[in-house]
């Protein structure tokens, strides 16, 4: 066994902790600290622009798609301030913001290029497809009637729309005769740039895109679609002189029967005239007896049955 070997170092004296009084901080102290902070903060604030102004985008593009509504200029007017809150806000807000305020935009892409600091906004505009005539009833007039009925005043507004409805701004009507006109009624005036749910809208803007689609000869001369009744929706034709009456749920049946109806009517005028020659005379002659009938004896055509068109009047 071994024994430790004590140590022969000898011991000094008791050992005490070393304490530093805390400085005193005299106010001359304060101000260089307060100093060299604020120059700090500068500092920082400066580097912080530099940083921020890199990402400030010297142009703005934009590109617009549609029928050309708006400038550039308007547009312009319209982002105002936003337009330099753009880099720090989505673009999708932007986006918002732009369809919010103009009625004929339907879809906005804002991007963003920061290698060139450049800014594009791509606008695609909302295309007219006819104006709504709106009858907004009323409450029941007071006015006294002979026959003791209250009667509904309606007054009309007119509106131009899109092919989803969406109202587009308000118009006078007789500066866009060559457009169809929709016939809707409600209880309320719409709000600019909203779409209008309707069904009796809705039904009537199908109509239309299908006559457009299917029959554009007749979609030229198509002037008037009321479809408050589904199952006698009311349609007016230029050079027709009555109403022609289809079915939601025939509604290519019943432009097809009217354009044979149109077509007929067209060749049995230019016979008349002599502009256009009859293949059998001898025919045509034993058949005289059988006229075409006179449109102005009739009031309406109902073409809302599939193997039969009919004639009517007031008392027919």
């Amino acid at each position: 066994m071994f024994k430790s070997k004590k140590s022969n170092r000898k011991k000094d004296g008791p050992s005490h902790r070393i304490f530093n009084p805390r400085r005193i901080r005299t106010p001359r102290y304060r101000a260089r600290r307060t100093i060299i902070v604020g120059i700090a903060v500068v500092t920082l604030l400066f580097i912080g622009e530099i940083i921020l102004s890199f990402f400030n985008f010297e142009r703005v593009s934009f590109a617009l798609f549609g029928n050309m509504h708006y400038t550039e200029g308007q547009i312009y007017d319209v982002l105002g301030e936003n337009l330099d809150n753009i880099v720090t806000d989505s673009e999708s807000k932007t986006a918002k913001y732009l369809r919010d305020n103009l009625s004929y935009i339907k879809e906005v892409h804002v991007t963003k290029n920061l290698v060139k600091r450049q800014l594009t906004i791509e606008v695609t505009e909302r295309k007219v497809l006819a104006y709504l005539k709106l009858l907004l009833v009323d409450d029941p007039t007071t006015d006294y009637f002979p026959t003791g009925d209250n009667k509904q005043k309606k007054k009309e507004h007119f509106y131009l729309i899109d092919q989803e409805g969406y109202i587009l701004e308000s118009i006078k009507p007789e500066h866009y005769d060559k457009l169809t006109k929709i016939t809707d009624e409600g209880e309320h005036i719409p709000e600019i740039g909203k779409q209008v749910k309707s069904p009796t809208t809705q039904l009537g803007i199908q109509v239309l895109k299908h006559v457009r689609s299917r029959k554009p000869d007749i979609a030229k001369d198509l002037l008037c679609i009321d479809a408050r009744d589904p199952k006698k929706i009311l349609i007016q034709i230029r050079n027709l002189p009555i109403r022609v009456w289809i079915a939601a749920d025939m509604v290519e049946v019943g432009f097809h029967n009217l354009s044979l109806f149109i077509n007929q009517q067209a060749l049995s005028t230019l016979q008349n005239h002599g502009l256009y020659p009859v293949a059998n005379k001898t025919k045509h002659r034993d058949a005289g007896s059988k006229q075409k009938p006179s449109l102005s004896k009739y009031t309406y055509l109902d073409v809302r049955y599939k193997d039969i068109i009919y004639l009517g009047g007031a008392n027919k």
